[in-house]
């Protein structure tokens, strides 16, 4: 798999791509019933895109993972005990990292976690943060094998879901 930025000619592959995705995770117990989780929206992808601030995962010449890594979180955020206190731009926050099925088992989760990790460098990021749902425990597993702290929980509730769900708030300090 060739991880890369997204190019603008990716976003309608890309979306369909994370509509997948949200069908999968709508099946997951760890959802509301009859929510799919519509995350993230095409304008959050397409900002992505132009700040290139959005990657993906590409094999047999088809998107088949991806993830976002920008400033942007949910003021529930700004309540933790973080070990690193630095200004929002020295901070990247992971979002929406996801490989399809039929895909996984290859260790392209890891590989994209790698990625981020080492784009955040790169970037002059002092730490890498982000969010998963209660319940989401193989995702939870993989961030703790690579030093991710669980820094606290927070009830958020973003508009894709709707109703506020318990989030574990995990933080990589990069320094």
């Amino acid at each position: 798999m060739e991880i890369r930025a997204a190019v603008p000619a990716d976003v309608p592959e890309l979306m369909m791509f994370y509509d997948r995705m949200c069908e999968v995770l709508g099946q997951m117990d760890f959802l509301p019933e009859g929510n799919r989780g519509d995350f993230p929206p095409q304008s959050m992808v397409e900002e992505a895109v132009r700040e290139r601030q959005q990657f993906v995962g590409v094999e047999d010449g088809r998107i088949v993972a991806a993830y976002l890594m920008d400033h942007d979180c949910d003021e529930a955020y700004d309540a933790m005990a973080w070990q690193v206190d630095a200004p929002a731009d020295e901070v990247g926050i992971l979002h929406a990292l996801r490989v399809l099925p039929e895909y996984g088992g290859r260790g392209y989760s890891r590989r994209l976690v790698e990625h981020a990790i080492a784009e955040a460098h790169s970037r002059g990021m002092r730490a890498l943060r982000l969010d998963c749902i209660e319940g989401n425990e193989v995702p939870q597993r993989l961030y703790r094998s690579y030093g991710f702290e669980h820094r606290g929980d927070a009830d958020i509730t973003y508009p894709d879901i709707g109703v506020p769900r318990r989030f574990l708030l995990y933080e990589l300090v990069l320094d």
